[in-house]
């Protein structure tokens, strides 16, 4: 992605999360980010482009968001929990923006392939991580699982609040990995 198209993908994913996918029209979404229509057009030639251009942004920002942490433990699986949680308190708690698009674009293959490749890779991680604590563990049993803590915590959150939403799901989280004997 080129610098240009990168500004212009954060500014989608802004745009997108703070007013939806249905309320404003391309010309808004230009002046949003402070580009020519022509610039727009060059970068995301459809709205659709555009709807995928602001998910991969946030796919790649996301990701960013929850990588690191805690080397070793329940700690380092639940990572990604805790940083979600911070995610909602401090970037966007209106939940998640991927499924957002797909329930505005149903019937887009490209808009449901970058939804279903991020939800992989976010699924993917929490195996990554779980491999890496406990190799022996059933990780797609409990990566399928600590995914689906993931994704009530962000809905969740909208009527709970991120820090009370975040706490049930680490709680939850905990109690499955002390099951499976990673503490």
């Amino acid at each position: 992605m080129t610098e240009t198209q990168h500004r212009i993908a954060e500014s989608l994913d802004r745009q997108f999360a703070e007013m939806g996918f249905a309320t404003q029209g391309v010309e808004a979404l230009r002046a949003g980010a402070d580009v020519s229509l022509r610039t727009l057009y060059k970068y995301f030639p459809s709205r659709e482009a555009m709807v995928v251009g602001a998910l991969d942004y946030r796919d790649q920002a996301y990701s960013d968001w929850i990588a690191g942490g805690p080397g070793q433990g329940a700690a380092h699986v639940l990572y990604p929990l805790v940083r979600l949680g911070g995610w909602l308190e401090q970037v966007s708690s209106t939940g998640c923006l991927f499924l957002n698009a797909l329930a505005a674009y149903p019937d887009s293959d490209a808009i449901r392939q970058a939804v279903e490749g991020h939800k992989a890779r976010l699924q993917a991680q929490f195996r990554a991580r779980l491999l890496h604590t406990a190799p022996e563990c059933d990780a797609e049993a409990l990566s399928a699982a600590l995914f689906l803590l993931h994704e009530g915590l962000t809905e969740a959150a909208r009527f709970h609040g991120p820090k009370a939403a975040a706490a049930t799901a680490l709680r939850s989280g905990k109690t499955i990995l002390l099951a499976a004997g990673i503490e």
